[in-house]
């Protein structure tokens, strides 16, 4: 399955597979919002499948997001599907505590 993203204003929605080559492309997508937005929401709950590559590029998106001094929630902290790669590759601390 395909990675297809959705924006709602500042929330967008991933659904399908993360993979390394679509993280990448999902990256770009992202920071074309880095200046239409202060603050966004990254919905992770309708991936189903996520490689590591994929979790280290959604890490990097975070990392640079917070550089620029917006507000980032990333959404999926219950999504089973990513849980054991984001733990794995520890990289699970960008995943919001909290629901929207």
């Amino acid at each position: 399955m395909a990675l297809e993203v959705n924006q709602n204003d500042s929330v967008i929605n991933v659904v399908g597979e993360l993979s390394s080559e679509n993280a990448v492309m999902l990256k770009q997508h992202f920071h074309s919002f880095l200046l239409e937005f202060d603050e966004i929401i990254l919905n992770l709950d309708d991936v189903t499948y996520m490689e590591s590559g994929g979790a280290f590029e959604i890490e990097q998106l975070y990392l640079d997001f917070m550089k620029s001094n917006r507000i980032i929630q990333i959404i999926g902290r219950d999504n089973k599907n990513i849980a054991m790669t984001m733990k794995s590759t520890k990289t699970s601390y960008i995943l919001s505590h909290d629901r929207i």
